[in-house]
């Protein structure tokens, strides 16, 4: 089996210190919160897998079969999406129950890290698979720890959610699936 493609716990870490409001987490809590979002996207996992009835990893998991059983239509689109500096790979569309899938963006991603198209937007499937989960089952990661939107001395106005948190729990949860990815 290749190495997981996706970054670990040690360098997801990485993804909080690149959050654009890391600096409005109070120092002493980064640790605790980075630790709850890992935690957050193992536990998703390990249910997950119960659910599909994965004891052993004889049995092999597909994606786009669990996806249409998840009555999430998934839409192949023929670009390479990049917006920014960021490839995204695919995106999950709540409102519609839509999966968008980026063959280039895709192909690229499967060429770098060795994997055939399939195998590859498998591995990328299952950590898409736990965005779905925050939308429709527990709730957005990102919204378990609120930063202030502004800061003025002591006065704190608004708040707001860690976005890389969600990509955290996702890394985590298809860390744990990997093993069990067809």
């Amino acid at each position: 089996m290749k190495p997981f493609p996706f970054p670990d716990k040690e360098n997801s870490m990485e993804e909080l210190r690149q959050d654009y409001v890391f600096p409005k987490i109070e120092p002493e809590r980064v640790d605790e919160i980075f630790e709850d979002a890992w935690a957050v996207g193992e536990e998703q996992a390990r249910l997950f897998l119960e659910r599909y009835d994965f004891g052993s990893q004889d049995k092999k998991l597909d994606m786009r079969k669990v996806f249409r059983e998840s009555g999430i239509r998934l839409q192949e689109e023929d670009i390479d999406y990049v917006l920014g500096k960021r490839r995204y790979f695919a995106e999950y569309l709540s409102g519609k129950n839509l999966m968008k899938i980026y063959i280039r963006s895709v192909a690229l991603w499967c060429e770098t890290n060795g994997f055939s198209y399939e195998e590859g937007l498998n591995v990328i499937l299952c950590h898409e698979y736990f965005h779905y989960l925050e939308w429709n089952v527990i709730g957005m990661t990102s919204r378990r720890y609120q930063v202030p939107i502004l800061k003025i001395g002591s006065l704190k106005i608004g708040r707001t959610g860690v976005p890389s948190l969600s990509e955290i729990g996702a890394n985590a949860f298809a860390n744990i699936c990997y093993g069990y990815l067809a």
